[in-house]
C-alpha cells in the first residue's frame, strides 16, 4: 500500500497544476496519478491542435509556480485585441489591451506546451510522486482516509483525494456525486490553418446562425487555431470535405477577414456538453476543473476556471494547515466549494445566455443584438469592465492569481 497526504487523479493541465501548487506551497506528501502514461516530452516541430486562451490571472498562476518562463521558451502567442461580430446583424465589438493598460488580453497556448511545462516543474519537487499507467478499480471512503484499489491489486491511501480527471470523471462517478448535464447540441471542429493575411495578434470570433467560429492567433503571424462550433450534422459534413472544399467554406464562413485559407492540418471533432456538479466536495474528497464543470468553448474560459479552482483550493488548504485544522474535513472543503461554485455558475450561465442570444433567428432579437453590440462598442467603461473581469482583474482572486511572488 502507498500512503499520501493528498492524491490527485488526472494529470491534465488542471490536475498537474493542482499537484504542483500543493507541492510548492506545503510540505505535504503529494501524488499525481493517471491511467495513461504521464510524459513531459515536447517536440517543437509538432503543433498541438488543442489550444487554450490563457487569461492574465492564469498567467500569474503560472508565473508564481515558476512555469511561465518555460511556456515562453517553448511557444505562446499573446493577443492584444479581440474582435467579435454577428453574421446575422453585422454588429461588432472590439476589445484592446491598451484600454486596460495591459500588454495583452491573454495568450493562446497549446495544451501540450502547458501540460509538459507543468510536469517538468513537478519533477523538481521532492514531495511529489508522479505515477503513470494506473488502472483504478474501486474507491473506498473511510472516516480518516480514502482508499483507491487498482486492478492489479495495489492500494493507494490518502487523507484527501482530488478528482481532476475530466468531464467523464471516474472519481466523480465512484463517489456518487450528482451533476446536471445538458447537451449543447454542438460539436467543435478544431484544426490549425494558415491564412493569406496576418492575424494581427487578434482573437477573432464570428457568430454564425449555426454557432460561433473563432480564429485564435498562434506564434506564426499567418497561422491560427480554429474552433468552429456547429451542429453535429454540420460538423460531420465539414469533416468529410476535401481540403480545398473545407478551406473555401471556412474562408466564406469567416467573411474573408484574413483572406484565403491556404493550408490546414488534420481536423478533429469534439462534442460539447454543459456539466455542473451538485456538490464540489465530500469529506476527504474534492473535484476541480472539468470533473466539476464543463463549459462551451466560445468564451475560452474552460481551463482558466479550472486553474482558479486549483489556486482557490490551495489557498483554503494552506489556511487550514496554518490554523492546525484537518485540511480534508468537510467544513474546510466547503469553503472551497462556496468560493468556486458561485463564480463558475456565473460564467456557465453567462455563456449559456450568449449562446441562446446569438442562436436566435427572430428578427427583433437580431435587431436588438445589432443595436446592443453597436452601442456597447462605443461604451469604453462597459468594454473595459468585461475585459478586466475576463482577464481576472477582480478582488476575489486567490493569492496565486492575484499577485506575483518576488522570487518568480
Amino acid at each position: 500500500m502507498s500512503t499520501y497526504d493528498i492524491l490527485i487523479v488526472g494529470s491534465g493541465i488542471v490536475g498537474a497544476t493542482t499537484a504542483l501548487a500543493f507541492a510548492q506551497k506545503t510540505k505535504l506528501k503529494i501524488a499525481l496519478l493517471d491511467a495513461k502514461k504521464i510524459s513531459a516530452e515536447w517536440h517543437a516541430d509538432h503543433a498541438d491542435p488543442r489550444v487554450s486562451a490563457i487569461s492574465l490571472a492564469s498567467q500569474r498562476i503560472f508565473q508564481n509556480l515558476g512555469v511561465w518562463s518555460t511556456l515562453q521558451a517553448k511557444r505562446i502567442s499573446p493577443y492584444q485585441k479581440m474582435v467579435v461580430w454577428d453574421a446575422g446583424s453585422h454588429g461588432e465589438i472590439q476589445f484592446d489591451s491598451r484600454a486596460i493598460q495591459e500588454v495583452a488580453l491573454g495568450y493562446i497556448v497549446e495544451d501540450s506546451v502547458m501540460r509538459t511545462s507543468i510536469l517538468e516543474q513537478c519533477a523538481r519537487c521532492d514531495n511529489l510522486a508522479i505515477i503513470s499507467s494506473v488502472e483504478l478499480d474501486s474507491l473506498h471512503e473511510a472516516v480518516e482516509y480514502v482508499e483507491l484499489q487498482t486492478k492489479s491489486g495495489h492500494a493507494y491511501r490518502t487523507k484527501l483525494l482530488i478528482g481532476a480527471d475530466g468531464g467523464q470523471s471516474w472519481v466523480r462517478e465512484q463517489a456518487g456525486i450528482e451533476f446536471a448535464c445538458r447537451d449543447y447540441a454542438h460539436s467543435a471542429l478544431v484544426t490549425t490553418v494558415k491564412t493569406e493575411l496576418p492575424h494581427q495578434m487578434t482573437a477573432w470570433q464570428r457568430f454564425l446562425a449555426t454557432g460561433p467560429l473563432a480564429f485564435l492567433p498562434l506564434a506564426d503571424l499567418h497561422t491560427c487555431s480554429i474552433v468552429w462550433s456547429t451542429s453535429p450534422a454540420e460538423a460531420t459534413r465539414l469533416l468529410a470535405l476535401s481540403n480545398t472544399e473545407f478551406q473555401s467554406e471556412l474562408a466564406v464562413a469567416f467573411d474573408h477577414k484574413l483572406g484565403r485559407v491556404v493550408a490546414e492540418q488534420q481536423r478533429y471533432r469534439f462534442d460539447l456538453y454543459r456539466r455542473h456538479v451538485k456538490n464540489y466536495v465530500k469529506p476527504r474528497l474534492v473535484l476541480v476543473g472539468d470533473a466539476a464543470h464543463t463549459i462551451h468553448p466560445m468564451a475560452g474560459q474552460g481551463v482558466n476556471l479550472g486553474l482558479l479552482d486549483a489556486a482557490c483550493l490551495v489557498d483554503v488548504m494552506v489556511d487550514a494547515i496554518k490554523n492546525q485544522r484537518d485540511l480534508a474535513s468537510f467544513s474546510v472543503l466547503r469553503r472551497y466549494e462556496r468560493w468556486r461554485k458561485s463564480d463558475n455558475a456565473t460564467m456557465l450561465n453567462f455563456v449559456e445566455g450568449v449562446k441562446c442570444l446569438f442562436a436566435s433567428e427572430v428578427k427583433p432579437v437580431q435587431q436588438l443584438r445589432h443595436v446592443g453590440m453597436a452601442v456597447t462598442n462605443h461604451l469604453d467603461f462597459i468594454k473595459n469592465y468585461f475585459s478586466r473581469y475576463a482577464t481576472g482583474d477582480r478582488s476575489d482572486m486567490p493569492k496565486l492569481a492575484h499577485t506575483i511572488s518576488e522570487d518568480n
